[in-house]
């Protein structure tokens, strides 16, 4: 082969390899950037919960759910064994005070909430908590009461007082779960939180997404599974506060 066209090869190999290299980095830069935005996801995922402890995950997989999953804690606690600095002695010192429980009382931990759920002849009792800050440095942000007809309320009973730690409003609710249901996922801003349900009294939750402060509304996306991770069913609750 004469030196001009040797010459020629080369650069005509040149050319084809030039696009083959662009394609290359271009995949590369997407996959990095594919990567980095999976790792700032889950960095914007709660690690802890608000009483310090790791933030788990069920230990079955939820049907239908995706992305990080975070599991609440829950603690049943007996009228006669109520501790005292527990939250339910605390809940039974401020906005419940007067309650008269019965049963069991429901203490609830998520990743910026707790909240304490009682019944009593009256009806249902909680008091809401949050890291953000609140009036007159109050050991509850939010309480709720609900009367029942027929053993069921008859709203969620929003309560929208609360903040998180950066100032975002947060909307506690009660959630009255299916029979079947063993599982509240709630979505929440790059991850799912989920409660596990107990007997005889509802769920209180609580969300960032949805809530409106200007028509007191909030709107949350719940899906209710059974033990075994099995999608019970999946709706959107929408809550006032009552006057």
């Amino acid at each position: 082969m004469s030196a001009a066209r040797a010459g020629v090869a080369e650069h005509s190999r040149e050319r084809r390899s030039t696009p083959l290299l662009r394609l290359s980095l271009l995949l590369a830069v997407a996959v990095v950037v594919v990567l980095l935005a999976a790792c700032d996801a889950d960095r914007s995922a709660p690690q802890i919960l608000m009483d310090g402890s790791d933030a788990l995950v069920p230990g079955v997989e939820l049907e239908g759910v995706s992305g990080r999953v975070v599991l609440t804690k829950v603690k049943i606690v007996r009228v006669g064994e109520v501790r005292a600095g527990s939250l339910a002695a605390d809940c039974l010192r401020g906005p419940a005070r007067g309650a008269r429980p019965t049963g069991r009382l429901i203490e609830r931990i998520a990743a910026a909430s707790m909240t304490v759920t009682l019944r009593d002849a009256s009806g249902l009792h909680a008091c809401d908590d949050s890291p953000g800050q609140r009036e007159a440095d109050r050991r509850w942000c939010g309480a709720a009461f609900g009367r029942l007809y027929g053993g069921r309320l008859r709203d969620p009973r929003l309560s929208i007082s609360c903040k998180t730690r950066d100032g975002k409003l947060m909307g506690f609710v009660w959630v009255e779960p299916d029979p079947g249901a063993r599982f509240i996922a709630v979505r929440q801003p790059n991850f799912v939180e989920v409660y596990r349900t107990t007997v005889g009294l509802p769920v209180r939750v609580s969300t960032t997404v949805g809530v409106n402060a200007e028509g007191s509304r909030a709107s949350l996306d719940l899906s209710e599974h059974d033990e075994r991770g099995q999608l019970v069913r999946r709706y959107r609750l929408e809550a006032a506060v009552s006057g």
